[in-house]
């Protein structure tokens, strides 16, 4: 039987990579797997890798770039004991990785691994990222024409 864990509330954080293969040494001698190496909030935000951790089932996403800017930060998104059901679940974050707002895609993808977003947050979310989308490719157009 297939094993979901969502954070709930305060998700677990760790200020530095170091510090959480530190927290538990399961998480250094175990395979990883890459989910995506250039997640992001919007055009411009940072970029996020997420990977997922075999021997723990962690899916954690790590903030990239300079730590002075939040580079290094790492946030454990969910506990997937399943390898084939975590890719059943992000079925498409090839495509989706990348884009503006593809962060918040993930996001909502790891929410619906257990189930818990409710319609609405869910009508918020695709919301959302299509403005995302539209606003990067305005922002993209008055480039071009200034």
């Amino acid at each position: 039987m297939s094993k979901i864990e969502l954070r709930r509330g305060r998700p677990a954080r760790y200020k530095t990579l170091q510090g959480f293969y530190a927290a538990d040494p399961r998480r250094v001698r175990s395979r990883e797997r890459d989910v995506g190496l250039w997640w992001r909030a919007s055009a411009d935000g940072p970029l996020h890798r997420a990977a997922w951790i075999n021997d723990t089932g962690e899916l954690y996403l790590v903030q990239l770039g300079d730590p002075e800017r939040g580079g290094g930060r790492v946030e454990v998104l969910a506990t997937v004991t399943e390898e084939d059901r975590l890719e059943q679940e992000l079925e498409g974050w090839r495509r989706r990785c990348g884009e503006p707002q593809s962060l918040a895609w993930l996001r909502g993808r790891v929410a619906r691994l257990g189930g818990r977003v409710s319609a609405e947050r869910a009508k918020v979310g695709a919301a959302m990222a299509s403005a995302g989308t539209m606003l990067a490719a305005g922002l993209s157009i008055a480039a071009e024409l200034g």
